[in-house]
């Protein structure tokens, strides 16, 4: 399992379309072996934009204990097997509010059940102490 101490902090900056710049931080960040799917586990959540990830508006949309899915690799809980689209693979639930590697609909959306798409720019860091 890949986990890290919990002296570092897993951010996630986004800009939005308006050119505004937002965070979220977790203090906890790990990803589960293949032999689980590499399952998102995340906790310690603080930030200016929302928990997309662990605490959306839309319950079913939470990517947190959920398996990654990815084109080939459907490990979502959409019967449709619409998450991964072709173009993007994240940890889905039934989709998501939440995914930063697309090139087609990047989204953090914590607040609504709307699929909004307003990320032009994303990036993962982990914060040293």
């Amino acid at each position: 399992m890949l986990r890290y101490s919990e002296s570092r902090l897993y951010v996630f900056q986004i800009q939005r379309d308006t050119g505004v710049w937002e965070s979220v931080e977790y203090s906890s960040f790990a990803v589960g072996p293949e032999s689980d799917k590499y399952r998102l586990s995340v906790s310690g959540f603080s930030g200016d934009t929302g928990d997309a990830l662990a605490a959306p508006a839309h319950s079913a949309s939470t990517g947190n204990g959920m398996k990654f899915t990815a084109p080939g690799q459907d490990n979502d809980n959409d019967p449709n097997g619409q998450c991964a689209n072709g173009t993007k693979g994240w940890w889905f639930n039934y989709c998501s509010r939440s995914s930063l590697n697309s090139w087609q609909a990047t989204v953090w959306n914590a607040y609504t059940t709307e699929m909004s798409s307003n990320v032009v720019f994303s990036r993962i860091m982990v914060k040293l102490d």
